[in-house]
């Protein structure tokens, strides 16, 4: 089945790669035949346990543990459930072997089901999705996901802390001590004056990026769409030398995509930086129209799950910055995956949503090139202050945030 969707892929000329990169780990050579060749200590060791409680520990065999707590959203039941299955796959194994993943994992236990995302199906229930809006944020097989990644994070933490690196430095070959940040204030809940001012302040401190939330949808009417048009004209009246993007942060749920197609071609007069979700995350033929019709740079992904969810997405040309999150997407082996694809869309980019845990993402981004990740996002007031100690900012008066030198993900 799945040899079967690859021959389907969209564009011309990213068939092979499509092919190539899009199967079972034993096809993402590109990926495995990275090196630890730059760490100067490899040790031997094999995986000696795995603990699944409010997260999931990884131990080896010199006693050297790997952790991660993951998403609050997660469902940790369905690791818990197959415990004994994970377990019989991780112990004896040897923690550095890149082509231990979450995938291997979900493949054994969910076999052949990820590659459903493709098709627009469910890959639990087999349900078709494509191009229908969710119930609610998160789906019941994406926190299955999101469980995976905690399991695939906690992996690289133990592989950062067994060779003495940051995870960084051993994900990708970039080692970027400093990446830039966009600020995400978010919504305008004091009114047009107040953001205004929180933009202006933001700027000045060196948040020439920043992103503010839509909070209108097509059930607020005509009245609500003008609201969200305001918004975007009087920040870029504030600030015309910012990147201002825009979140749709209460439409994400709905499938109105005349609604959508309205706002975007409104506020492509004031130059966003990106339009975020502007449709619900599973409907495809909703950002193409979009995407073709007003033009603006579309940003989605953060509730995308797999490499294969994203496929659709940059076949039919409709996303310029891909949002996957290595908390929630699959794992940072997966989120890697995704990278793969992107690198062969010409102009598009990677900028991972943020979570909680907050510092799996900076780790993505700094491992690979600003050419692919240009940014990392940061909220201060959503609780991410825990990452403000680590801003500074470049000569040119960006902010940035600089990376950890501790082994793992810290």
């Amino acid at each position: 089945m799945a040899d079967g969707l690859l021959r389907k892929a969209g564009a011309l000329g990213r068939r092979p790669f499509l092919a190539s990169v899009g199967g079972t780990v034993s096809g993402l050579a590109l990926f495995n035949n990275l090196s630890w060749a730059h760490v100067s200590t490899q040790p031997t060791t094999k995986i000696a346990d795995v603990q699944i409680s409010d997260g999931v520990t990884i131990v080896a065999a010199n006693g050297t543990k790997g952790s991660f707590r993951g998403s609050r959203a997660q469902n940790l039941g369905a690791l818990k459930t197959h415990t004994s299955r994970i377990r019989e796959l991780l112990i004896g194994r040897d923690p550095l072997d890149r082509t231990l993943s979450a995938e291997q994992l979900w493949e054994a236990i969910y076999p052949g089901k990820a590659q459903f995302y493709a098709e627009g199906r469910d890959p639990l229930t087999g349900e078709l999705i494509a191009n229908k809006a969710r119930e609610g944020r998160h789906t019941k097989t994406g926190r299955v996901f999101m469980a995976f990644s905690t399991l695939d994070i906690a992996l690289w933490d133990l592989r950062g802390k067994l060779l003495v690196q940051p995870a960084y430095r051993i994900m990708g070959n970039a080692n970027r001590t400093k990446v830039p940040v966009y600020w995400r204030p978010g919504e305008a809940d004091k009114g047009l004056d107040d953001a205004r001012r929180r933009a202006r302040e933001a700027y000045e401190r060196g948040y020439v990026y920043q992103k503010w939330y839509f909070t209108k949808s097509a059930k607020d009417g005509v009245s609500g769409l003008k609201e969200n048009i305001e918004l975007v004209r009087v920040l870029r009246e504030e600030l015309p030398d910012a990147h201002l993007m825009f979140d749709n942060h209460s439409i994400r749920y709905f499938d109105d995509v005349d609604y959508s197609v309205r706002l975007c071609k409104a506020v492509a007069q004031y130059r966003p930086f990106w339009i975020e979700e502007p449709i619900c995350p599973e409907h495809v033929d909703g950002y193409a129209r979009i995407k073709e019709e007003s033009g603006v740079t579309i940003a989605g992904g953060e509730h995308w799950h797999t490499r294969w969810q994203v496929k659709p997405f940059l076949e039919r040309k409709c996303v310029d910055y891909v949002q996957s999150d290595p908390v929630w997407c699959g794992g940072i082996s997966e989120w890697l995956k995704i990278c793969q694809l992107v690198r062969q869309c010409s102009g598009v980019k990677v900028v991972p949503h943020i979570t909680s845990p907050w510092i799996a993402a900076p780790h993505c981004v700094a491992s690979q090139l600003e050419q692919l990740c240009p940014l990392l996002e940061f909220n201060y007031e959503g609780g991410r202050n825990a990452l403000e100690d680590r801003m500074s900012r470049s000569p040119n008066g960006n902010v940035l945030m600089k990376m950890p030198n501790t082994p793992g993900i810290s």
